[in-house]
């Protein structure tokens, strides 16, 4: 008998794991977010992978600069 009972018992959390969400007061759904904001057309986007420096530091890429990394503190003839 105890095992038909814990049986039964497993049967109905079960069956309302299955169960639908309950909805919104209202009944309507909720409004969408705002649209992202528009991209330039010409907007150039650059990998996000970065430099190490000798001094330790690190650079990025720059997309002023087609891409190419940023000069390293210090450098010279960049």
């Amino acid at each position: 008998m105890t095992r038909a009972l814990v049986a039964g018992m497993m049967l109905l959390m079960l069956s309302a794991c299955g169960a639908t969400a309950p909805q919104p007061v209202s009944g309507k759904p909720s409004p969408a977010g705002p649209p992202p904001p528009p991209m330039p057309e010409d907007a150039i986007l650059c990998t996000a992978d970065v430099r190490l420096c000798p001094d330790g530091s690190t650079v990025s890429r720059n997309p002023a600069k087609g891409c190419a990394f940023n000069a390293c503190p210090g450098a010279i003839g960049h």
